[in-house]
């Protein structure tokens, strides 16, 4: 029998400190997985054949909002469709590479967990679990025990650190709707 892993108990452990609920980051976490394609990949193709007209009027801050608070019960077509509504691809994109960038801070393997879920679920070109094991010479077993902590890691990281940080930003400089654009645009110059 195995002792607890040690990722799990740093999960724990930063879910606590945060004060996020574990399962619901979890779940919450999935239902953006499952949508990020569409959003960035999909829609940046519509958005390109059907030009964006009016998508400078997009608020980054009731962006943000909607994805801090959602519920884990949303529907993956009503998740989808909100978030298309409110985010422009490259705000989206850019949200889930900080949350992926910040996981080596958080975990002992964040390499591994960052190439995993990029390779699986951000890249254009998605691979298949049973394509992705054997290219990151892992088990079957070891490779959706790193997923699961992958996902778990990519949930605290966001709504414990991205998505709060960016809001916070954003409410002590009181930029204006149309200037978030600008804002998001420039992430190299946003303090972290």
């Amino acid at each position: 029998m195995r002792i607890k892993d040690s990722p799990l108990k740093k999960i724990t452990y930063l879910c606590e400190s945060y004060g996020l609920d574990q399962d619901e980051i979890y779940s919450k976490t999935q239902l953006v997985i499952s949508v990020y394609h569409e959003i960035v990949w999909g829609s940046v193709k519509k958005e390109y054949l059907a030009g964006s007209g009016g998508s400078l009027e997009k608020d980054f801050y009731a962006a943000l909002s909607y994805l801090n608070g959602f519920p884990a019960t949303e529907s993956k077509s009503g998740l989808q469709a909100k978030l298309l509504n409110l985010f422009l691809s490259d705000w989206f994109s850019s949200l889930i590479g900080e949350a992926l960038s910040g996981i080596s801070e958080y975990a002992r393997n964040g390499d591994v967990y960052a190439e995993l879920l990029s390779k699986r679920f951000f890249s254009e070109h998605r691979f298949l679990d049973k394509e992705l094991y054997p290219e990151m010479k892992m088990t079957k077993s070891t490779y959706y025990r790193h997923r699961q902590e992958a996902i778990l890691f990519l949930g605290v990281r966001l709504w414990g650190s991205v998505l709060p940080d960016r809001m916070k930003l954003l409410s002590s400089i009181g930029v204006p709707k149309k200037a978030t654009l600008l804002l998001v645009a420039e992430p190299k110059e946003l303090p972290l």
